[in-house]
């Protein structure tokens, strides 16, 4: 009998010391933004509009744009987050098969026991759309706000706490002492320009109150940036009154606001709030950012897509999937070399000096989008400042080297220096 006593003891002690409850248990967030979502069926890479595509600047990798979601999902289901946040710009032009076919992609996750919450980036609800089922453009029926909503009920409209009456922003409880606020920061659907109206600002405090009487954390996602993350793109990456909704989040006791848009990798962090922008997971190296959230501490880190890994496990044959970090990597450079030597030897007379130049602006640009600059030789930055001087590469280079910090990892609370 002394025996039995003494195991239930035993059992017990070990039981209260294994359990928690919870609001201890650290939540897992991924967050994923600018997926920019075709679907192989309704868009073929062949035609002169995706030559123009990927010789423009953005690094939007469109043709092999489900593999990689479908390298993302393989990851998920091995990282098993609780939720993944999606912030915005879900597909490519708001076409309404393309938002179908991401929802059947998200069912994957669902399924496997793993919450995916969506908001609409600038574009997602258009007024227009386009498929390219013979690489060149077809005019597609593209989805309303009250669409949006049906399509993804089952990623975050169905179970919300609340939803706000003016957008299609809402407050999802992951049962673990946090609230996740999505917000809706569109002025108008397929218009680049962020702001949350008043009534909208409204709601959002009633429910950041509401939080706080729960004893939960706040945790804010959107589209477009609160803070400045390069004063080049301010105007229509970041959110019009976005200090004003900064100064209402932290008031609450949120710390962290998720966000897209602009494309890159990258964090501001004041005293008391940390605004991450992920990098564009349509444009290479694909990251997305993972979040250990325990009450009010959290750290967050961004990964980058094992696409080569997924295309072995799938036994693939495509040499570019098969070596993707390479070609990845020459795709995104030699978009940016192309621009860059363009403008540099218009106004360099030295051949190779110029060709020096445009190398360093190419690296230096995936450097910027990809958050990652530790290996960059930034020791004739000004050099090419001067020599390029005056030109509208030059202008936007200066913004990036204002910040040439890795931006791949963070905290709360903040490291000091």
């Amino acid at each position: 009998m002394k025996k039995f006593v003494s195991v239930l003891l035993i059992l017990s002690i070990f039981l209260s010391f294994c359990a928690c409850s919870p609001k201890e248990k650290p939540l897992k967030i991924v967050t994923v933004t600018d997926t920019h979502f075709t679907g192989n069926e309704y868009f073929s890479y062949e035609g002169t509009f995706f030559e123009a595509n990927d010789s423009n600047g953005t690094g939007k990798q469109i043709q092999y744009n489900e593999d990689l979601l479908d390298a993302f999902i393989q990851e998920m289901l091995v990282e098993k987050p609780d939720f993944i946040v999606a912030t915005g710009d879900l597909v490519f032009n708001g076409a309404k098969v393309s938002h179908l076919a991401l929802a059947e992609k998200f069912k994957t996750l669902s399924e496997a026991g793993i919450k995916v919450l969506v908001l609409p980036g600038n574009h997602d609800i258009t007024g227009y759309a386009f498929t390219f089922p013979n690489g060149e453009p077809e005019i597609a029926e593209f989805i309303t706000p009250e669409d949006f909503k049906e399509i993804y009920a089952d990623f975050g409209y169905t179970g919300a706490v609340s939803y706000d009456p003016n957008s299609l922003s809402y407050v999802y409880d992951t049962g673990k002492g946090t609230r996740i606020f999505m917000l809706d920061t569109n002025v108008t659907y397929g218009v680049a320009l962020g702001n949350l109206s008043k009534k909208s600002t409204e709601w959002l405090e009633e429910q950041l109150i509401a939080c706080k009487e729960a004893e939960n954390h706040p945790i804010v996602a959107g589209h477009h940036s609160l803070l400045s993350h390069n004063p080049r793109f301010d105007f229509t990456y970041k959110l019009g009154n976005g200090t004003e909704v900064a100064e209402l989040i932290t008031k609450y006791g949120a710390s962290l606001y998720l966000c897209g848009h602009l494309h890159t990798q990258h964090y501001v962090q004041t005293e008391t709030l940390t605004d991450i922008v992920g990098g564009a997971f349509c444009v290479y190296p694909h990251r997305y950012g993972v979040i250990e959230f325990s009450g009010e501490s959290w750290e967050y880190e961004s990964k980058t897509t094992d696409v080569a890994g997924y295309a072995e496990s799938i036994g693939s044959t495509d040499e570019n999937l098969l070596n993707y970090p390479e070609f990845g990597y020459a795709f995104f450079y030699d978009n940016a070399y192309d621009q860059a030597k363009e403008t540099i030897y218009s106004v360099v007379n030295d051949p190779e000096l110029a060709e020096k130049y445009s190398v360093f602006s190419a690296q230096l640009n995936v450097a910027y989008f990809g958050g990652v600059f530790s290996d960059l030789d930034l020791s004739f930055a000004e050099d090419f400042i001067a020599a390029t001087e005056g030109t509208g590469w030059s202008s936007y280079m200066q913004t990036v080297l204002l910040d040439t910090k890795d931006n791949i990892y963070c905290q709360w609370p903040a490291k000091t220096e």
